[in-house]
């Protein structure tokens, strides 16, 4: 159970709308009883990439179930508790940006900064619990219509403390058709058109036969010899910390060192000390003191007065709240039986993932120790955020009893890094996010054109990171670590969601397919959820058009995503902000290349974490171009722009417009016209009419696309307007 103020998250959510869950116990009693219940689209894990799934899903109108097997959403940003937000100071659009939205009008109603973290004011950190309470509240809205396309109250059913037992299948075993699914005791058939595995683990995977990849291990139809040695990052379970200004109350205190505490304290005590350096800047110089380890993670405190934030040594010394999640890796430094990381074991087999989740635990019990015993900090686990007597339950088996009053007021599951990923029809590799972060740093772009999200973050591992524990086939060692590290935004395609030989089944979270380097870039809570959100997109148009995900037409999920105000394109222009309304048609030229802006943008930051290359950069005005929207489109950039679309769309055929190398203007009935025949030239009028008789019929075929300010057909039309028309008509009739 999360709590907000006292009251627990489960009590608000029945506040707010009937969850499924409570109309489980009103079924049949019989335990062979199965309840069958159908919808469109099936997302099992309610983390980053699962809510926003869902919520884009259904916000399309699409019947949408959540499944979820803790009691809490927002995965590793709330079940986990990592709620510091590893966005580099960017990503802040789609629906990240409107989840961060409600985060600050939240922190704003008590007078509180959320830039409590990473040592600097322009980062954003949460509480959990707010963060569960803000998802719940977009899932309201989608229920309740607000944010549906139609305006109607929209099918988004959420149960949680559930368990997917099996994945169904078509007879020939190519496509997937549902779940059986256990609900707090109670089975359930859920038939789906498009099952989403969103689970931390990737655990779908198997499930459905899906080939995939654990740790540098292929399973599934490419298979080769599995090594049960090969290697995933380390896990950590976070802990939520606050101090007791009166003292740690007797129930939270630490009393008695965990098992192996000596060997902990050793690589404690190399990341914190009591007279430890102050963080003045980067390379931080270890051991770091109390102070700075407390902003490293700090939180917004909503229960304490005043307000802190990360500005100064000064303000880190008010923060009354943190995160442990700096020293207590598991196995951290010291790794497990000889090498860094974790056996892929920890995913295959789930007896050794409980007894390691519970020595991640230990680890976790134990820096609190060190805190209380060793450093004489009156912290302790925040009783007012998590509460529930299940999570010391999962690892009573190798947690002593002892430690209970503490283990109830941890997250419910730990911090999951890595995830079994999927064998898609195209695989994401270290080298390709380079490349293409590297877009504008010469003038020049290397947009990708099925690029569904974007994503800032560099390559990050923890553990498992030796060349011998890497994907040799797509050239991955050591060294692309720091060889191929993004100096940019990137973007993420497409094709890297859809299996290589399975229908009706996405991947939406830390299980696209991608090399293990790729994967330690587009792992973070900001990313995940921007790819949970193209997910959901790619899902509902799917059932839309009663295609497999792999046939729906990625221009109509571009569309989507840009007008839910998401980005698409690794270039922005200062004539086209977010708001502007030919936003979504400027983006999609700028990926799918259909038009030369006038000018590009030349700079990318040296370090895609370093704010103070991005800031200066944008002083000058060099991180965005000029696209020229309002310009008058002239018969040569139209000439050009629809040869591009034709070929864009894989038609061969050329057209070549009177006045085609023209810079004059061409007005909006003569682009419609040649825009017609371009598209549909075997629809063109015969015999051959006048101009004025053509232009007419050309409006006529394109009425469907047109506005009240379209109609002037004898105005000049904008680059702008021509390419916002030309968006329309081919994401409406393909």
């Amino acid at each position: 159970m999360i709590k907000k103020n006292g009251i627990s998250s489960l009590i608000l959510w029945s506040l707010m709308f009937m969850i499924v869950s409570i109309s489980v116990a009103a079924c049949p009693r019989s335990a062979e009883a199965v309840e069958t219940r159908d919808y469109d689209v099936i997302v099992v894990g309610a983390g980053t990439g699962g809510i926003a799934a869902a919520i884009q899903a259904g916000r399309l109108g699409a019947r949408v179930a959540l499944f979820e097997d803790t009691n809490v959403l927002g995965g590793q940003m709330v079940a986990s508790a990592v709620s510091t937000m590893d966005d580099m100071y960017g990503t802040r659009w789609g629906l990240y940006g409107e989840f961060l939205d409600g985060i600050l009008k939240y922190y704003s109603s008590l007078g509180k900064s959320v830039g409590t973290c990473y040592w600097t004011p322009i980062t954003v950190a949460f509480e959990p619990d707010v963060a569960d309470y803000i998802l719940a509240e977009m899932i309201k809205d989608v229920r309740e219509g607000r944010t549906t396309v139609d305006g109607k109250p929209g099918i988004l059913d959420v149960y949680f403390k559930s368990k997917v037992q099996r994945v169904l299948k078509s007879s020939d075993g190519k496509t997937v058709t549902g779940i059986i699914v256990d609900v707090r005791g109670k089975k359930f058939q859920c038939n789906s058109k498009v099952l989403i595995d969103a689970t931390e683990y990737g655990d779908l995977l198997p499930l459905a036969g899906a080939s995939y990849r654990v740790g540098r291990n292929v399973v599934g139809s490419d298979s080769k010899d599995f090594d049960e040695d090969a290697r995933v990052q380390d896990i950590t379970w976070v802990a939520v910390i606050k101090h007791y200004p009166g003292g740690v109350p007797d129930d939270l205190k630490v009393n008695t060192p965990p098992p192996n505490y000596e060997q902990m304290r050793e690589t404690f005590k190399s990341y914190v000390a009591r007279d430890g350096f102050t963080f003045k800047g980067y390379p931080i110089k270890f051991p770091v003191d109390c102070p700075t380890h407390n902003a490293y993670r700090g939180l917004p405190d909503s229960l304490a007065p005043g307000d802190a934030d990360a500005s100064s040594p000064f303000t880190w010394l008010l923060l009354t709240k943190t995160e442990i999640n700096w020293a207590n890796d598991y196995p951290g430094k010291g790794g497990y039986k000889g090498k860094s990381g974790l056996p892929v074991t920890y995913f295959e087999d789930p007896n050794f993932r409980k007894e390691t989740e519970a020595k991640a635990m230990l680890v976790t019990i134990g820096f609190i120790y060190y805190l209380q015993n060793e450093l004489g900090c009156d912290w302790s686990v925040a009783s007012d955020i998590f509460e529930s007597e299940s999570t010391y339950e999962k690892v009573k088996d190798f947690v002593p009893f002892e430690y209970a009053s503490i283990a109830k007021h941890f997250p419910p599951r730990p911090y999951i890094r890595e995830s079994r990923r999927l064998v898609g029809v195209s695989t994401l590799a270290s080298h390709e996010l380079r490349v293409n972060s590297e877009s504008y740093i010469k003038n020049e772009g290397r947009e990708i054109p099925n690029s569904v999200a974007v994503g800032r973050y560099v390559l990050d591992l923890h553990g498992a990171d030796e060349t011998p524990q890497l994907e040799e086939e797509f050239g991955e060692t050591k060294e692309s670590i720091a060889k191929n590290k993004p100096v940019g935004p990137f973007q993420i395609p497409f094709e890297i969601f859809i299996p290589k030989d399975l229908d009706g089944f996405l991947a939406a979270e830390k299980n696209l397919s991608m090399t293990r380097l790729a994967s330690g870039a587009l792992r973070l809570q900001p990313i995940t959820m921007l790819t949970g959100q193209a997910a959901g997109a790619i899902a509902a148009v799917a059932v839309k058009e009663e295609v497999p995900p792999r046939e729906v037409n990625v221009l109509k999920v571009q569309r989507i995503l840009l007008e839910a105000g998401d980005r698409l394109s690794l270039c922005v222009f200062s004539d086209v902000p977010p708001n502007h309304p030919f936003w979504p048609a400027v983006q999609m030229a700028t990926i799918r290349g259909w038009m030369k802006p006038e000018s590009l943008p030349t700079f990318a930051a040296s370090r895609a974490d370093n704010y103070n290359d991005i800031l200066q950069a944008s002083r000058k005005g060099r991180i965005k171009g000029i696209f020229g929207v309002d310009e008058p489109l002239s018969w040569k950039a139209a000439n050009e722009m629809l040869n591009a679309v034709l070929g864009d769309l894989g038609n061969q055929n050329k057209i070549d417009l009177h006045h085609g190398m023209s810079d004059e203007s061409i007005s909006k009935g003569e682009f419609m016209l040649a825009l017609c025949q371009a598209l549909y030239p075997d629809q063109t009028p015969k015999p051959i009419t006048t101009e004025r008789e053509k232009i007419s019929w050309a409006c006529k075929r394109l009425s469907p696309f047109l506005t009240d300010e379209n109609l002037n057909f004898q105005g000049i039309i904008s680059r702008g307007e021509a390419l916002d028309l030309v968006m329309k008509v081919l994401t409406e009739q393909r």
